[in-house]
């Protein structure tokens, strides 16, 4: 089994100090590597707490499309808060955006922008499916744009102390967030078939709280609705 390491969250403020100071992610970095701390470990934590403290002032009630009337609301199913990011958006985000591109084997414009993604304790999202329900009005003028979803990359920015688990139920699957770590799935194949054993949800947060990047991506360049 594979070593965890987790960091006491005194750790992730006095990074945040130091963002806020206006030391760069590099920066950190470094000095955390001049405390004998892993190199990869020192990146990945400045990462998570630098996309935090830019996604957190944006945040706002997360949505799911109305099925009538195809716009945004917020709802019962997911009582997170949300904000993206716009592709390429500043130096982090652009290379996050780059690498997810080499994880998911697709081009970095055929992404949305990043998702980052807050659930504070109780908060949690139901089953639901990332992809595109095709025989929803609602998503028709988004897949003559893009095309459908094909994957997803959700990646988890903090340790969180107990539940808010990735659940797959047809599956039987769950993911337990940790800092660093991701889960990938796929759910459109080449032929446009799609894989209902992809329906996920997010347990509820018992303990502390969650934050997440999401990633999606479409099977051709992404073009935004206006």
């Amino acid at each position: 089994m594979d070593e965890v390491l987790r960091f006491s969250p005194a750790l992730g403020d006095w990074v945040l100090s130091n963002l806020r100071q206006g030391c760069s992610p590099a920066q950190v970095a470094a000095a955390m590597r001049g405390q004998h701390m892993p190199a990869d470990a020192a990146r990945v934590i400045v990462d998570c707490e630098a996309l935090i403290a830019m996604a957190r002032p944006r945040l706002r009630p997360s949505t799911t499309v109305d099925p009538l009337t195809g716009r945004d609301r917020a709802g019962e199913h997911r009582s997170s808060l949300g904000m993206f990011f716009r592709l390429r958006e500043n130096a982090l985000v652009a290379r996050l955006d780059d690498r997810v591109s080499q994880l998911m084997n697709l081009p970095v414009e055929n992404g949305e922008g990043l998702q980052v993604l807050h659930y504070p304790a109780g908060a949690r999202s139901a089953p639901h499916f990332d992809f595109l329900v095709p025989s929803n009005a609602a998503n028709q003028a988004s897949l003559e744009r893009s095309g459908q979803r094909v994957s997803t990359l959700v990646s988890y920015l903090n340790d969180v102390a107990e539940g808010g688990e990735t659940v797959f139920p047809d599956s039987g699957w769950s993911v337990s967030p940790q800092r660093g770590s991701a889960v990938y799935f796929e759910y459109c194949n080449s032929l446009g078939q799609l894989d209902r054993a992809s329906l996920h949800a997010g347990a509820p947060v018992l303990r502390g709280e969650k934050w997440v990047a999401t990633k999606w991506m479409r099977q051709r360049r992404f073009v935004a609705a206006r």
